[in-house]
């Protein structure tokens, strides 16, 4: 076991971080941009997604638990913003619901 004040990999050499670019530095204060999620999304069999699991389901504890959380740490690594090109990211409240429930 480390002690609490050894660190990890403390002997690693360390390399220093390279300047930020324009483009990097745009992105640091942008808002991030994530896909929406749609809980009554249909499939192309039309297939009520919110239908798929009972109303007492555990699934819907874990949602609302979830919806309560703050997630915001995991905005901040986000590359997808508001008003630039690319894909939007996927919602960490429901990345978060899947591992949990997992």
């Amino acid at each position: 076991m480390l002690a609490e004040t050894a660190c990890l990999f403390d002997n690693w050499p360390l390399e220093p971080a390279p300047a930020p670019s324009p483009a990097e530095e745009k992105l640091r204060d942008a808002k991030p941009r994530f896909q929406p999620i749609d809980r009554k999304q249909t499939f192309l069999r039309t297939v009520d997604v919110e239908s798929l699991i009972g109303e007492n389901h555990a699934a819907r504890a874990i949602w609302s638990v979830v919806q309560q959380l703050d997630l915001s740490a995991f905005s901040e690594q986000a590359r997808a913003v508001q008003g630039n090109a690319g894909r939007a990211a996927i919602d960490p409240r429901l990345l978060a619901s899947l591992w949990i429930y997992a």
